[in-house]
């Protein structure tokens, strides 16, 4: 067993985690799971539509995403491995201020700037349909999930939802900042 390390006051968690994939139901919808995909090296994913939406994701949550043609985009359109290594500045953004037994914790959910000051598990879905994607993470220490969830629709263009679960007994006071990051202006070209 190697040194504690710490940041701080704050030791480092670091734990072998096993990555394992199946078929799980949410909200009534079957999706296809992928437990600890954060131990795996960033891959690329599609979400489908019937219309003319197209938006590409990295599993680190970052992505491209527009209508027709690249110069229809809503997030800047790249190459895959610019979209990957854009995901803490394009797309998802979500920061927690959590009071907690006298304390308030400050929780980036998703951050590599975070790796290892929480006990954490980050679980990556995608429905069988193929124009759902949801990212989970599990915060064994603060006793919180939060959940965010890329989609299309015909009226709104693309939707996200986000959720926090509660995963204790205990009433826990949260601050949160949420919502995306890097939206392009409208009629802005690819060119540019």
């Amino acid at each position: 067993m190697g040194k504690q390390i710490f940041i701080g006051n704050t030791p480092i968690h670091k734990e072998e985690k096993e990555v394992k994939g199946e078929f799980v139901e949410l909200g009534g919808e079957k999706f296809y799971r992928i437990s600890n995909y954060d131990t795996m090296v960033p891959f690329f994913m599609t979400v489908i539509s019937a219309n003319d939406h197209w938006l590409f994701i990295s599993s680190n949550g970052g992505l491209s995403a527009g209508r027709k043609n690249p110069d229809n985009a809503i997030f800047p359109y790249y190459t895959d491995d610019k979209i990957t290594e854009a995901a803490d500045i394009t797309g998802s953004k979500s920061i927690f201020q959590v009071e907690k037994e006298g304390k308030t914790h400050l929780w980036e959910p998703f951050s590599d700037r975070q790796d290892g000051l929480y006990s954490v598990a980050r679980n990556l879905y995608k429905n069988t349909y193929g124009n759902k994607v949801l990212f989970e993470e599990v915060n064994n220490d603060l006793g919180l999930t939060f959940r965010y969830q890329w989609n299309n629709s015909d009226i709104y263009g693309f939707v996200r939802k986000s959720n926090r679960i509660n995963n204790t007994t205990n009433d826990i006071k949260v601050n949160v900042v949420d919502g995306i990051q890097n939206i392009l202006p409208d009629s802005v070209a690819s060119d540019l």
